[in-house]
């Protein structure tokens, strides 16, 4: 997850897989233009590649990607996050003084982000996939060190 704003009164971080998109972008754009050509030149075939060669991209696109937000609000006490694809919405939303901290959860060499709270609410993961790299352990750092800041700030 980036960082997008870090102000005292608002946290907000997000993931979206822009290079994946765009391949798959490309990818539907190529399909399609190429079936359409073939259709133009009278070739029934053109029909199976824009269908194909096209949908098949389309459909991992409307499924698979994911954008997620989350956006810590000192004004409203909440913490918020949020997941959209291009057929869904889905948004959680939990009060602040519920959130305890924000750790990593590691699966092999893979990890994300999750937040863990004061109750017995089972840990919340920021993103669905495990990612390589650094991302998850500093998007758990820029939270805490928010988290405690605020803290200061509202005790």
């Amino acid at each position: 997850m980036t960082v997008l704003r870090n102000l005292p009164s608002q946290l907000i971080l997000a993931h979206a897989p822009w290079l994946l998109g765009g391949g798959l972008i490309v990818c539907i754009v190529a399909c399609a233009a190429a079936g359409l050509a073939l259709i133009a030149q009278g070739e029934i075939v053109g029909l199976a590649t824009v269908l194909a060669g096209a949908g098949v991209p389309l459909g991992i696109f409307a499924l698979a990607i994911k954008r997620d937000q989350v956006i810590f609000d000192a004004s409203a006490g909440t913490a918020t996050v949020q997941r959209r694809t291009l057929l869904r919405y889905c948004s959680a939303t939990y009060p602040l003084a519920t959130v305890r901290r924000a750790e990593v959860e590691e699966f092999s060499d893979t990890a994300r982000a999750t937040l863990t709270f004061n109750d017995t609410t089972a840990a919340y993961p920021l993103v669905e996939a495990y990612v390589s790299g650094n991302g998850p352990r500093q998007a758990a750092d820029a939270i805490n060190d928010w988290l405690r800041s605020y803290r200061r700030e509202s005790a």
